[in-house]
């Protein structure tokens, strides 16, 4: 965290901070009666519901992630987390009013600086989680 000994934007737009938005989409597993499903990770664990989340497989470093990225310019982040989902995690053709459902009650996660291998001294990213 903090100084990186690198001076100017790098492959950053802005300097200071850059936003960016990460949508954090999460469901409880449930049986096909509708009804929660619980494990335990050993003998001795007592049984905790399983959380299921949306990751994608990001194609240019083959790694698993959440989706999100940085805001347009003139967007507000609660579009950008909306955008970024559906171009990231959903198939062409969803329609608008599903994404706007699904998001409705989102709740603020994190917002912070992120540790991330293109800040610099001068430019750096900051982001939402919703």
């Amino acid at each position: 965290n903090g100084r990186t000994g690198m001076t100017g934007r790098g492959r950053l737009y802005y300097w200071g901070p850059n936003h960016a938005g990460d949508p954090v989409v999460t469901r409880w597993l449930r049986d096909e009666n509708g009804s929660i499903v619980y494990r335990r990770n050993n003998a001795r664990d007592s049984l905790k519901p399983v959380l299921e989340f949306v990751a994608i497989l990001r194609q240019d470093r083959k790694q698993w992630a959440l989706p999100g990225g940085m805001v347009d310019p003139g967007e507000h982040i609660s579009e950008t987390v909306k955008r970024e989902f559906q171009e990231e995690a959903l198939r062409d053709g969803v329609d608008k009013t599903c994404i706007d459902q699904l998001f409705s009650n989102g709740v603020k996660l994190f917002e912070s600086y992120v540790d991330d291998p293109r800040n610099t001294d001068n430019a750096w990213i900051e982001t939402v989680a919703v």
